[in-house]
């Protein structure tokens, strides 16, 4: 075929350039002026003393941390990334604030929480079989999670739970 090209000669579809870069973005903000951090963190902080519904709180320093963050960076993929990465630590510590509350609106308990620990080690020790058999990991970790959980499905439908 004219104009053909072996496929290592080939561009890749997706390229992750921007993740070796990481180190130097972190550097970034230790290289921002200091007065700058120091009134955002100061707004941040404000902001979630100052609101009482929680997801005000969240959306309100979200939005700020994105731009605090996209000025820091020069970079709306590290932006939203680091931005991310707040909103989940948010959610931990809100969840850890109303542990009881959540706690009792999931209906756990130990029996569940070791339910959830068992299928996870279970599907991890199927992900490490299959690749020492020579399966991709990638697909493995979905056809391991998906038997995994057919198992875990049928041994409940066999055996619920009692209160």
């Amino acid at each position: 075929m004219a104009g053909s090209s072996s496929p290592e000669d080939s561009e890749p579809l997706f390229v992750l350039e921007p993740l070796p870069e990481l180190s130097g973005v972190i550097d970034s903000f230790t290289a921002a002026n200091p007065i700058f951090l120091l009134v955002s963190f100061g707004a941040a902080i404000y902001l979630l003393t100052n609101f009482a519904d929680p997801l005000k709180k969240l959306w309100t320093t979200s939005l700020g941390a994105i731009g605090f963050n996209f000025y820091v960076t020069e970079s709306m993929f590290y932006s939203m990334i680091f931005t991310s990465v707040y909103i989940l630590g948010f959610f931990v510590v809100w969840g850890a604030i109303r542990w009881d509350e959540l706690k009792a609106l999931l209906g756990i308990d130990r029996a569940r929480i070791i339910s959830i620990v068992s299928f996870i080690v279970c599907t991890w020790i199927l992900v490490v079989l299959g690749t020492a058999i020579g399966m991709p990991a990638g697909p493995g970790i979905v056809i391991c999670g998906l038997t995994t959980a057919y198992l875990w499905w049928t041994y409940y439908s066999l055996e619920p739970a009692t209160v």
